[in-house]
């Protein structure tokens, strides 16, 4: 990752939008990205980070524990 999109939402939160599997699309400070869903299936609304994995050589939205913590 040497710049772009990908450098510029790496560690940011987001908000998962849909999801046609296997992808889903994140909003991230008003900009819609495509990205990896970890777990996979999350539905819209689901709050995520933006991370970018090398191995795969995508954006990966892994979902924040913080909802899930406090039920």
């Amino acid at each position: 990752m040497t710049g772009g999109m990908g450098a510029w939402s790496d560690g940011r939160a987001g908000r998962t939008v849909t999801w046609p599997a296997p992808d889903t699309y994140v909003l991230v400070d008003g900009v819609l990205l495509r990205m990896v869903p970890e777990p996979a299936g999350l539905p819209p609304g689901t709050a995520v980070t933006v991370r970018h994995d090398p191995e795969r050589r995508r954006l990966v939205a892994r979902a924040d524990d913080t909802e899930g913590a406090a039920a």
